[in-house]
């Protein structure tokens, strides 16, 4: 499927954003599958290279209005991971 990304996902009237999902989540449904070979009902696309890889994950990224639920995680990760600034004790 990845041949067939002719058509930019940013510009793109095919590429379709979920009205509650992040920003960056783009799919297209594509009319002419055979799902009975396997190929798929939709293609996904992230601007972040990121794209959901389990259904949970697409779950999470149709959920996340606000932006990158991987990247808000991240950043939330590093927040709590620093180390506390040290303090003058000696005064």
């Amino acid at each position: 499927m990845a041949e067939d990304l002719r058509e930019d996902p940013h510009t793109g009237i095919n590429w379709h954003k979920h009205p509650r999902g992040c920003p960056n989540y783009r799919e297209r449904w594509l009319s002419d599958t055979d799902t009975r070979k396997g190929e798929p009902l939709y293609q996904v696309f992230c601007f972040l290279n990121t794209p959901p890889v389990t259904a949970d994950e697409q779950a999470k990224c149709l959920t996340s209005h606000s932006g990158c639920w991987r990247l808000k995680g991240r950043a939330s990760a590093k927040t709590t991971s620093a180390p506390a600034p040290e303090r003058d004790t000696a005064s």
